[in-house]
């Protein structure tokens, strides 16, 4: 028997301690473990978590094994703080035997995102952890924040998540603080990352829900860019956040929905349920954010009217020289009629020819597709990034106008349905 099965630790919520064993137990199977084509061994390396063989599982871990705690974010029904674990992910290594041998790990910095309101944590909302846990541990080789287990706050008794702690900083804040130095060719490669990431969510059948630029984590330095391979295995991009964006003490009724209103398709502000095209619809958002600098709709009040405007077809505007190509496809993505926005693989095909059009690694010149050249496609980006440096992009912010997730309701006697706000936590 293996040793991680006998971790006595409760959280003192049977549905908690359920979910934590059932990710034991299938580690113990060797159903899933990390395996990136390195094994450890004992010589004096600088292998760390991402290079080594361990069986995937959570671990309740008690509050008191965090220090340094220190709040670094907070959306609408969350709060994130960074904190050093004094144990550390536990690490076992497989034996010839096929047993798992415990081995020493050392203290990391990782994030807690606290759950507001749950102490009282809902069924429904537990299956969206379990959801995120499904996604993180069957695609470790992607980018998405690594999932260490579950912990709960002494003081408010609110169940924490424990996640790998990123030093990238959200998308919005990158475009906010750098947009004059990002590269067009730069913005294809986020976009780019961004879609395959997406794409793998999708591959399960998972819809983000709750997609935006505060829930996408990049690492940008223009002077260290990383090759673009065919796997994308580095670590650009991580996409968080999904399928919770609302409070974990219960679950919504058909007419709420949690979101920042500008990002959210219109056929949910109309009532109708998210699919995988209302995340295509939230990245052409994302795409003119990227154009111009500046979050969509930043001068208007996130209200009932907006939200009119939307359905009615109203959307945020590129910046001046934006290539042609560019605003087809994003207009495509934010297209009213969910099937007529292209799929996660559709997109992600465009956007990487793009990408590969624009850097000199992969360009040839001739190569045609989507019917265009890889040259033709080039000289676009080229011409419009010699606008780039003179680009003014600082702004005036409405007050009314939020970035963190809230509450939506719908009026049933509307038609179209229009959200009206229902809370902000």
């Amino acid at each position: 028997m293996c040793s991680f099965l006998h971790n006595r630790r409760t959280s003192e919520n049977r549905k908690i301690d359920k979910f934590i064993k059932s990710t034991i137990y299938n580690a113990r199977n060797c159903c899933s473990y990390y395996n990136y084509g390195r094994t450890y061994n004992n010589s004096d390396s600088n292998d760390d978590e991402d290079n080594i063989d361990y069986p995937i599982f959570l671990e309740w871990v008690p509050f008191n094994r965090f220090e340094d705690i220190k709040q670094i974010g907070e959306g609408g029904f969350s709060k994130v703080y960074s904190a050093l674990w004094i144990d550390g992910k536990a690490k076992y290594d497989k034996q010839d035997d096929g047993s798992w041998k415990k081995r020493e790990s050392e203290p990391i910095r990782v994030a807690l995102k606290r759950l507001n309101g749950s102490q009282n944590i809902s069924v429904e909302y537990l299956v969206e952890i379990e959801k995120q846990w499904n996604y993180y541990s069957t695609m470790i080789r992607t980018n998405a924040l690594k999932f260490y287990g579950m912990t709960k706050e002494l003081e408010t008794k609110e169940f924490m998540m424990i996640i790998k702690f990123s030093e990238k900083g959200n998308l919005r804040n990158l475009i906010l603080n750098y947009f004059n130095d990002i590269l067009w060719e730069d913005k294809i490669m986020i976009l780019s990352k961004l879609s395959h990431n997406l794409r793998k969510l999708h591959k399960l059948d998972y819809c983000h829900k709750n997609f935006h630029s505060g829930n996408i984590f990049v690492k940008y330095n223009k002077n260290d860019r990383k090759e673009y391979d065919d796997d994308y295995d580095d670590d650009a991009i991580y996409i968080s956040d999904f399928g919770l964006s609302g409070p974990s003490y219960k679950q919504e009724a058909n007419n709420k929905v949690c979101g920042v209103l500008p990002y959210i398709a219109p056929e949910v502000l109309n009532g109708e349920p998210y699919t995988l095209f209302s995340d295509i619809y939230s990245f052409g958002i994302i795409m003119t954010e990227i154009s111009s600098g500046r979050p969509p709709f930043h001068e208007r009040k996130h209200d009932i009217g907006l939200s009119l405007e939307i359905c009615n077809g109203l959307r945020p505007e590129f910046e001046e020289g934006t290539p042609e190509i560019y605003k087809k496809l994003a207009y495509k993505c934010m297209n009213a009629i969910p099937d007529q926005r292209p799929t996660v693989i559709e997109l992600f095909k465009v956007l990487k020819f793009w990408y590969y059009s624009c850097d000199n690694l992969y360009y040839y010149g001739e190569k045609e597709k989507f019917g265009y050249k890889e040259k033709v496609i080039r000289a676009m980006f080229e011409e419009a990034g010699k606008k780039i440096p003179s680009i003014s992009t600082p702004y005036e912010k409405n007050p009314d106008a939020i970035y963190t997730s809230r509450m939506f309701t719908f009026n049933s006697y509307q038609n179209p349905l229009i959200p009206l706000l229902l809370f902000h936590i």
